[in-house]
């Protein structure tokens, strides 16, 4: 199940500007797996790469986790534009035609960092989110802290996955 949830980075130069989550779980056998979060952030080129530690905030309950499968990437984008430079002579000799804009393409390159890991819910955890009113999380980029909110509306969807068991609704 994709997710996106609100992200917030503590230092003011920095910031998280795509993000996103994927929840797993596999029921094999009638057997079901824990739960595992995907996460994916794309900030600016500032970020450093996440940390092992990571937080989940159910409640008021803080419980550590471990963030597994890191990976940090950095992604350039080349971005061509059409900017105006002035204008330009206008077609017609003279017999009251406008002036035709000119322009020249300005050619610039962006960089941002991909971060990504995997926290994996101990089953005391899902049961707290099935009676939970708030849920957050927090990882580390370097000495910065990046919390992720989850939304009301995201929340009940998570409660309906997490006792979801694997039956297809009629």
């Amino acid at each position: 199940m994709d997710m996106d949830h609100e992200a917030k980075v503590d230092n003011p130069n920095k910031n998280v500007y795509a993000y996103g989550g994927q929840y797993a779980k596999e029921i094999k056998n009638g057997v079901i797996s824990q739960i595992v979060l995907i996460i994916r952030l794309q900030g600016s080129e500032t970020l450093a790469s996440l940390g092992p530690e990571a937080y989940i905030k159910i409640d008021r309950k803080s419980t550590k986790l471990l963030l597994s499968d890191s990976n940090y990437s950095a992604n350039q984008v080349t971005v061509r534009t059409q900017v105006p430079t002035g204008m330009g002579p206008g077609i017609g000799f003279g017999y009251g035609y406008g002036a035709v804009p000119m322009t020249s393409t300005r050619t610039s390159t962006l960089t941002s960092n991909i971060l990504s890991g995997r926290l994996t819910f101990t089953k005391e955890m899902e049961n707290d989110i099935l009676s939970a009113k708030s849920l957050q999380y927090r990882l580390y980029s370097a000495n910065d802290a990046i919390d992720l909110f989850v939304s009301d509306s995201q929340l009940e969807i998570i409660q309906k996955f997490i006792k979801n068991r694997g039956e297809v609704p009629k």
